[in-house]
């Protein structure tokens, strides 16, 4: 027995219905050839490269399995003959490439705050830092501001104008 890995992609108008069809079609033909199915993926709808039979999209399906040589060969023409395949990749792998067994999870978002409603931060005395902080506001910058500092520059300008 050999190990074998089968990418499908379907057209991209399959419902969910015609996609476990699919799936089901191949785990079928693998047992029908005696092989048997290790590992499978849906990677899900993904834009092609190229447009294929006038599809810019397709759903994405992959399949690890064993099986004899002779009889992956005929497995691979009828995956060939099934009209609902726009497209397919059948390679042999090495044991050490095969998916990993238990499915990854995605990183769990972090904890809602239940009084504001948003994520909780890392640490909460930055973000009351920067509110409470000691530099001063645009408000506060303007109110600091001496009142003869805004004359000279009104000066000024009109100092240059008639020089100009």
């Amino acid at each position: 027995m050999r190990y074998y890995e089968l990418m499908w992609i379907l057209a991209a108008d399959a419902d969910e219905e015609g996609i476990e069809q699919s799936i089901e079609a191949v785990d079928e033909r693998i047992e029908n050839h005696g092989g048997e199915r290790l590992r499978s993926a849906a990677w899900g709808r993904r834009s092609l490269a190229y447009p294929i039979n006038h599809h810019a999209e397709g759903i994405y399906n992959v399949v690890q399995f064993s099986m004899e040589p002779d009889e992956s060969v005929i497995f691979e023409k009828e995956i060939l003959a099934d009209q609902a395949i726009i497209r397919h990749l059948q390679l042999r792998i090495e044991e050490s490439e095969l998916l990993p067994a238990a499915p990854v999870t995605p990183p769990t978002p972090p904890a809602m705050d239940e009084e504001a409603g948003s994520p909780e931060t890392v640490d909460s005395s930055e973000s009351d830092e920067s509110v409470d902080s000691d530099e001063p506001d645009d408000e506060t910058v303007e109110e600091e501001k001496p009142a003869g500092s805004e004359e000279t520059e009104e000066e000024a300008v009109e100092t240059e104008a008639p020089g100009a």
